[in-house]
């Protein structure tokens, strides 16, 4: 399913061999985080996960034109 979906999007065949064109086929997946990191720094692919952002901070300058509204409607009374 994934790779017929890449094939659609990306238009390229991750099953195809690089080194022959013939086709391959999936025989497994890793799914243990533990065993992926193992892997990866075996190869020398591993990059420590970055820390999150920082926040921004929010800087509101005052408008020196900004007049508030005002209402010059009187108030009315119900009741």
């Amino acid at each position: 399913m994934w790779a017929a979906l890449l094939k659609k999007v990306w238009d390229i065949d991750v099953l195809k061999c690089p080194k022959c064109g013939g086709q391959m086929k999936v025989t497994s997946f890793i799914e243990q985080p533990s065993v992926i990191r193992r892997i990866l720094k075996y190869l020398d692919l591993w990059q420590d996960p970055r820390p999150p952002p920082k926040p921004l901070e929010l800087i509101c300058e005052p408008d020196a034109d900004y007049i508030p509204w005002q209402d010059d409607v009187p108030e009315i009374e119900v009741g």
